[in-house]
C-alpha cells in the first residue's frame, strides 16, 4: 500500500492543518477589513473619502471582500478534504496576492504625492507656523512609514499563506496518484478470479469423486463386472 508523507509547515505541522487555521484567520480579517471599508465608501460624510481615495478604498473592499469569499471555499475544501476546493483556493489566494499588491503600491505610491500635502495642509490649519508645519509632516511620516510597514506584513503573510494552501494541492495531487494505481491493481486482479470461477463451471476435468459417486469406486467396478459375468 502507497504512503505519501504528509507535508508541513512551521517544522512540524501539517499543512492541512495550517490550511484550516489560516483559512479561519483570513475569513475573520477580510470581513473585517472588507466591512470598515465598505462603510467608509457608503458613509463619505463620515470619513471624508472623496476622489482617487474613494476609489481606492472602493477596490480595496473589493479586493478584501475577494479573500473572504476565498477564505471560506478553502475552510471547506480543509474540512472535507476536497481537491477542487483547495486548488480554487489556492489559486484565488495568489491573485488575491497580486491585487492587492497592486493596489497597496498604487496607495502607497500617492502617500508620497498628493496625499502628502492634502494630509498636511488639513493637519496645520491655516497660517500655521513652520514649527506646526514640520511637527505635521514629522507626523504624516511616522505614519507613513508605519503604514508601509503594515502593507508589507500583510502581503508576506499572504504570500506564506498562498504557498502553503499551494503545499496542500501538491500532497493531494500525491495522494490521488499514489492510489489511482492501486484502485486499477484491485480491479484487474479482481477479473481473472471471476474468469476462473467461470471456467471451473463450465469444463468438467473428471468423473466425480468415488464417495459422491459409488459407481465409479473400485469396489463398485467389480459389482458391475460380477454383474455383467453372471
Amino acid at each position: 500500500m502507497g504512503y505519501v508523507r504528509s507535508r508541513k509547515f512551521c517544522c512540524c505541522l501539517p499543512v492541512r492543518l495550517g490550511v484550516f487555521i489560516m483559512t479561519i484567520l483570513s475569513l475573520g480579517f477580510g470581513t473585517a477589513v472588507a466591512g470598515v471599508l465598505w462603510y467608509g465608501v457608503l458613509h463619505p460624510e463620515k470619513t471624508n473619502l472623496v476622489g482617487s481615495d474613494k476609489a481606492i478604498a472602493i477596490v480595496s473592499a473589493v479586493v478584501w471582500t475577494l479573500l473572504a469569499v476565498v477564505s471560506l471555499f478553502g475552510l471547506i475544501g480543509a474540512i472535507i478534504k476536497q481537491k477542487a476546493c483547495i486548488t480554487v483556493y489556492a489559486w484565488l489566494l495568489w491573485i488575491h496576492v497580486v491585487l492587492s499588491i497592486a493596489t497597496g503600491s498604487y496607495y502607497i505610491y500617492t502617500l508620497f504625492h498628493s496625499a502628502e500635502d492634502d494630509s498636511i495642509k488639513k493637519c496645520e490649519g491655516d497660517n500655521a507656523s513652520d514649527f506646526e508645519h514640520g511637527a505635521c509632516k514629522a507626523a504624516f511620516d511616522v505614519g507613513r512609514g508605519i503604514l508601509i510597514a503594515v502593507y508589507i506584513i500583510i502581503w508576506l503573510i499572504e504570500m506564506w499563506v498562498a504557498s502553503i494552501a499551494s503545499d496542500y494541492v501538491g500532497q493531494l495531487n500525491e495522494e490521488e496518484e499514489v492510489s489511482w494505481p492501486q484502485a486499477q491493481n484491485v480491479s484487474g486482479s479482481a477479473a481473472p478470479v471471476s474468469g476462473a470461477a467461470t471456467m471451473a463451471t463450465t469444463y468438467n476435468y473428471g468423473a466425480p469423486y468415488a464417495f459422491s459417486a459409488p459407481d465409479n469406486s473400485h469396489s463398485g467396478y467389480h459389482e458391475k463386472a460380477n454383474d455383467n459375468y453372471v
